[in-house]
């Protein structure tokens, strides 16, 4: 399933645009994209009509030319019949924003189970359903908050996996903004019918060229899919790194009335991850920690100047000294060791402190600089 039409569009097609409600996710995303992004949208409205002086087509056969992906916003039985419409059309790819389907169990899920034999047997590329879309500057962007609203992060490195739309959005973009943390695709799954995160992960580590470090918010991997996703993260030359929730017995209820999915043994799954060499942040802010160095060194040859790690061999500078003492004890579990300073090294040192803070500093291996030092003192 060739998925690049969901992510480097040339055209665009919105279903579920209000001419009345200025707040309409199909609205949001036709404007956004209209006057913010490159690809060419058009608005589907069964009595056609213009909104902001863009004209609404009646009906997707009346559009200028075929779509590359089909931004849906309607009621369930309604997306439904787009998606056949899709399949009628040879249009390849859907993006479904509206929920009602497995999440809801039921009749939901009877409708994402004939939702998934449209798309597989006609290849289109569903994303979703309930799901907020992509976010692929400067290309496209399905994300139904007006812009004045959203906090954006800038262009970078790290393709961004979630399958909550509102973590994506509320956490991960407002956090990497303040860190200047860069996205190169966003993607919120939601109930991920069709393109799931083993398929998203095989596209950005093997074919998309932006991204060098991928990051994922999961709630547990695909049935039957997590075995594929290990291998292709154990072949891949980029950073993988997975955030999880649904980890405890509470979070395991939720998460099947959020997005379907069923958590499984946390410490399997730990020991399953780190085996195939993926990074598995406990906080997230390790997980931003992590894809701030990461998306770092993948944009400078020199991140660090000239200044380079030589076996292993490592100062340690800090302001306090219970600080100092705690990285002292992690260097032996990275390989690391802590230098040994000659008198001269010491003393040259003590010569470029301010007066106050020279008499009561340490000039040993961590480096204690006390709370009296200057930031004058520390660039010296």
């Amino acid at each position: 399933m060739n998925l690049d039409k969901l992510f480097k569009p040339k055209s665009m097609a919105v279903i579920g645009i209000s001419r009345s409600n200025n707040l309409s996710p199909g609205r949001i995303i036709l404007l956004k994209n209209e006057f913010e992004m490159n690809v060419k949208v058009y608005g589907i409205h069964p009595e056609g009509g213009q909104v902001e002086g863009i004209p609404l087509h009646k009906k997707i056969e009346d559009l200028p030319e075929l779509p590359d992906i089909l931004t849906i916003a309607v009621g369930p039985d309604d997306t439904i019949d787009y998606v056949r419409k899709c399949a009628e059309l040879d249009i390849p790819a859907c993006i479904i924003i509206g929920g009602g389907f497995a999440e809801i169990g039921g009749k939901g899920l009877k409708r994402q189970e004939e939702l998934q034999k449209i798309a597989f047997d006609n290849d289109i590329a569903v994303l979703g359903p309930n799901c907020i879309g992509v976010y692929a500057p400067p290309l496209v962007d399905t994300i139904f908050l007006p812009t004045e609203r959203i906090t954006r992060p800038p262009k970078g490195s790290v393709a961004l996996i979630s399958q909550s739309g509102g973590v994506l959005i509320d956490q991960f973009f407002v956090k990497f903004q303040e860190r200047n943390i860069g996205v190169s695709t966003a993607v919120s799954i939601g109930n991920r019918a069709v393109v799931d995160e083993t398929m998203l992960l095989e596209y950005f580590s093997r074919i998309d060229p932006d991204t060098t470090n991928i990051a994922f918010y999961l709630e547990g991997f695909k049935d039957k899919r997590a075995r594929e996703f290990l291998n292709l993260a154990k072949d891949s030359e980029d950073t993988i790194i997975t955030y999880f929730g649904g980890i405890t017995a509470q979070g395991k209820i939720a998460t099947q009335s959020h997005t379907a999915s069923l958590a499984g043994n946390y410490d399997i799954l730990k020991a399953a991850l780190k085996q195939y060499r993926i990074i598995q942040p406990k906080s997230e802010r390790e997980l931003l920690t992590f894809l701030k160095v990461f998306d770092v060194l993948s944009h400078k040859k020199k991140p660090f100047g000239e200044n380079t790690i030589t076996y292993g061999n490592v100062a340690v500078l800090s302001v306090s000294g219970g600080h100092g003492v705690l990285c002292s004890d992690m260097l032996t579990r990275y390989g690391l060791n802590a230098v040994q300073f000659t008198e001269e090294e010491k003393e040259a040192m003590y010569n470029n402190m301010n007066p106050v803070a020279r008499k009561i500093a340490s000039f040993n291996n961590p480096i204690d600089l006390t709370g009296s030092v200057l930031d004058k003192d520390i660039e010296n």
